[in-house]
């Protein structure tokens, strides 16, 4: 009766002593949910990591070859464009109060159309827009309830609103 318990225990041991005894390394990562290939898909925020080929807003590094955090995923090369022909006229000397408001509208522009993407992932860089906006025209009302109601996604989510566009 103890005779197969014996030969089925020394049957295990002698494999486990031809395999190393040990669990085989693995090769690959057991979780392809891994902070470094883990695909976001809420808004972005605080220390994470993104699907979009960017950086995340958490703020953690890069995957290799992405873009840099406060980089859009969405290209935007004629809204970028006339940002920067109207930021530059906006600083320059003489500039004056029209001036502000057209470099302010062309930032509301560019914010109105990552928030209209219907993407949440976009939304850190409208609000990003809307607060440089805001900063040049603090007056415009409409600009400001929509970045007030990205705001209150992140806080009806429980997330930390990203302050992306907050610096000086």
């Amino acid at each position: 009766m103890h005779k197969p318990f014996v030969a089925s225990f020394l049957l295990s041991a002698a494999l486990l002593t031809s395999c190393g005894g040990n669990a085989p390394a693995p090769t690959a990562p057991r979780n392809a949910n891994t902070q470094a290939a883990n695909a976001q898909t809420s808004i972005q925020h605080g220390p994470s990591s993104s699907n979009l080929g960017a950086a995340s807003s958490h703020g953690g590094a890069a995957a290799p070859g992405a873009a840099s955090s406060n980089t859009a995923p969405v290209a935007t090369p004629e809204l970028d464009a006339k940002i920067g022909k109207a930021e530059a006229k906006a600083r320059a000397a003489g500039a004056g109060e029209a001036d502000k408001k057209a470099a302010a509208a062309a930032y509301f522009e560019r914010a109105d159309f990552f928030r209209e993407q219907g993407d949440p992932r976009l939304y850190r860089f409208a609000l990003r827009d809307y607060r440089i906006g805001l900063r040049l025209d603090p007056s415009a009302k409409e600009p400001r309830a929509k970045m007030d109601e990205i705001v209150r996604i992140y806080e009806g989510m429980g997330r930390p609103v990203p302050d992306l566009g907050s610096e000086p």
